[in-house]
């Protein structure tokens, strides 16, 4: 028997399966050809993901994995992993910006919340005096209220109602409170602009009645700026919303994808050059999330749930740094920022050499770009609050966030926030790349020099989604180029992972 099978076969036997004698016959045809370890792992978990635990491998199960491979691997431009070393300077430098997992400190209560409105406030003024047309503001309760006495001041929107052909906005500092009237044909439009919560600039005028009239009201807003660029050509694959256990999930689609960055299924230039695969969150499809969960699930141990992606990404190259964070499914707590996954439910993916696990948001630099990956549940409540936005199209609200600079402004909404000393969900750092999920909807925009990207899922529509009229857009992967960070995608919905949605 060739080397290479027996070391195959005592991992397949270690693992708790038998291997048909037809199997190992055929692997023993095909062993100068295809990687017979990979060929087993995926049979293997094949049989995993189906429930079979401690059978018998057969050799129709993997006639039915080499087939594909064969096919691939004989032509002369087949594409195999490269054998050449890896050049020390393409090698993944990945440094953790901010991660709230360790930082994290919860208050009790109206002290907590308190506390954490007065951070958010605190930080976005120092946001809003890196400005050039900000730096006269104005504390509430200082202003001169007399008519016609102009000023500048920022507060966060405490209240917001149109009233006719104008707006009216309560704004709140650590003074008081301004009732603000916005008029003329814009106020329409300045409504569905600004978010609930978010703190405003404005410049305003007292009228006779001692009422204050905004002639321009801004975000904190993105500076204009260059994003940095990675010195090497390497790629960043961005994904989300794996959902394993769910009955919904794309097992094959997945695998595919593992395959692919495994080298197994063309784009050698491409995946060659891949170094990161970052997950914004929803990891597992989780257990208890929503009523009658258990309906839904192919796999109802959450445990399970993280062993299964643990084997599926124990073959990820080792080359490629794998970032994981949690989104509203895995199972850490709801309220915003989300510490890292515990080990307790997690721990395969703890012994993963490639992995990172981190909370979320998490600020990240790889080669010189900075990301920030953020699940994107805050983005339930944008769209249900701005007129004009839908599901199909959620780099525009990603959009609002980075404007208003804040990932969850929005209070009293779908988005559950914790009362925590310090908010670390305002975007004090503008980053090269924010990345997103939550909403299954692969999306892409530019503001301003940042990339903003939506990155689809891994799960078929669910009855939720139905109901809601969203079209998810699963199984179509986005690679960032971190030397240009333009972006291309990749369908493993089809056999090929063809380019294109």
């Amino acid at each position: 028997m060739h080397p290479k099978i027996v070391e195959a076969v005592s991992e397949a036997v270690a693992r708790g399966y038998q291997i048909h004698p037809d199997a190992i016959e055929l692997l023993e045809s095909v062993v100068e050809k295809i990687d017979v370890n990979l060929v087993l792992r995926e049979a293997l978990l094949r049989k995993l993901h189906a429930g079979e635990i401690q059978s018998v491998l057969t050799g129709e199960e993997v006639q039915a994995m080499v087939a594909p491979l064969v096919v691939t691997a004989e032509p002369e431009q087949a594409s195999k992993p490269s054998s050449s070393p890896l050049r020390p300077e393409e090698v993944a430098e990945v440094e953790v910006l901010k991660d709230p997992t360790e930082v994290i400190a919860p208050l009790e209560g109206l002290e907590g919340y308190r506390s954490l409105f007065m951070s958010r406030l605190y930080k976005l003024y120092n946001v809003v005096k890196q400005r050039p047309d900000s730096r006269q503001v104005r504390s509430i309760s200082s202003l001169n209220r007399t008519a016609g006495q102009e000023a500048k001041v920022a507060g966060l929107i405490l209240e917001k109602k149109l009233v006719r052909n104008r707006v009216e906005l309560v704004l709140d500092d650590e003074t008081g409170c301004l009732d603000v009237s916005v008029n003329g044909p814009e106020a329409l439009s300045l409504s569905s602009e600004f978010l609930q919560d978010q703190l405003v600039i404005a410049d305003i005028r007292f009228g006779r009645s001692g009422a204050a009239v905004a002639k321009t009201i801004l975000h904190p807003d993105v500076p204009d700026r260059t994003p940095s660029y990675s010195k090497k050509r390497v790629y960043a694959v961005l994904t989300s919303d794996i959902h394993i256990g769910s009955r919904t999930f794309l097992f094959e689609a997945f695998q595919r994808f593992i395959l692919w960055l495994s080298g197994r299924l063309g784009d050698e230039e491409i995946v060659s050059r891949v170094r990161y695969l970052v997950v914004a969150g929803d990891l597992v499809d989780g257990v208890g999330i929503y009523p009658d969960q258990q309906r839904d699930l192919e796999e109802q141990d959450v445990s399970r749930q993280f062993l299964k992606l643990a084997q599926l990404l124990e073959q990820v190259p080792k080359q490629i740094t794998i970032v994981l964070t949690p989104g509203n499914h895995d199972p850490v707590r709801q309220a915003l920022p989300q510490p890292a996954i515990p080990r307790d439910y997690a721990e395969p993916l703890y012994a993963l050499d490639n992995a990172r696990i981190l909370g979320s948001p998490a600020f990240l630099r790889l080669n010189g770009v900075s990301i920030l990956a953020y699940h994107g549940r805050s983005l339930d409540d944008v769209v249900a609050t701005t007129p004009g936005l839908s599901y199909a199209r959620p780099a525009i609200a990603m959009k609002l966030l980075l404007k208003a600079r804040h990932l969850a402004p929005i209070y009293g909404g779908r988005t559950p926030i914790a009362p925590e000393r310090e908010d670390h969900l305002v975007i004090e750092e503008v980053p090269d790349i924010f990345h997103a999920g939550h909403v299954h909807v692969l999306d892409r925009d530019e503001y301003r020099g940042t990339l903003i990207l939506n990155s689809g899922a891994w799960q078929s529509q669910t009855a939720f989604q139905a109901n809601m009229g969203i079209e998810p857009t699963p199984g179509i992967v986005p690679l960032v180029d971190l030397s240009t960070l333009t972006t291309i995608t990749r369908n493993f919905t089809k056999p090929s992972g063809q380019e294109g949605a």
